[in-house]
């Protein structure tokens, strides 16, 4: 599919990618607040959401870098799993959890602000390369991507 560029505007392709994020972004942030007592089977399942938000985070970061993004759909998208990370910190901060969890939990709950920190300089700044090539290092090392 062929879009036409006009100075100023960008593809509605990338417009629908943007909403189409949003809204994938709105059915996982429900997950994470899903209310209740963390157990191992929620904590387990939160980690891995997690890890995959910010391996996301790190291929938008290495776009950046390699120029394969426009500023755009980088800023958005960023802020959308920003807000994913966000969700995360907030409910794993504040449920309670089963026995013994309270420390592996709140950690988790650190880890997930720490990558809507790096998500969010990213959102702030998406033509910036120096600043996409921290957060893509940061969101590798904290989602253990390959």
């Amino acid at each position: 599919m062929r879009t036409k560029h006009v100075r100023g505007k960008q593809p509605r392709v990338q417009v629908r990618l943007a909403a189409l994020l949003v809204a994938g972004a709105a059915a996982l942030g429900l997950t994470a607040c899903n209310g209740g007592t963390v157990d191992r089977h929620a904590l387990t399942n939160d980690s891995a959401s997690l890890d995959s938000i910010a391996c996301e985070g790190a291929l938008l970061a290495h776009q950046v870098g390699s120029g394969g993004t426009t500023h755009v759909f980088t800023r958005v998208h960023a802020d959308v799993l920003r807000v994913q990370a966000s969700n995360f910190a907030d409910a794993l901060g504040s449920r309670d959890t089963s026995p013994g969890l309270e420390p592996r939990v709140r950690a988790k709950a650190r880890e997930a602000a720490r990558i809507a920190t790096a998500l969010e300089l990213l959102h702030l700044h998406p033509a910036q390369r120096d600043v996409a090539a921290d957060v893509e290092q940061r969101l590798t090392r904290i989602g253990g991507c390959a």
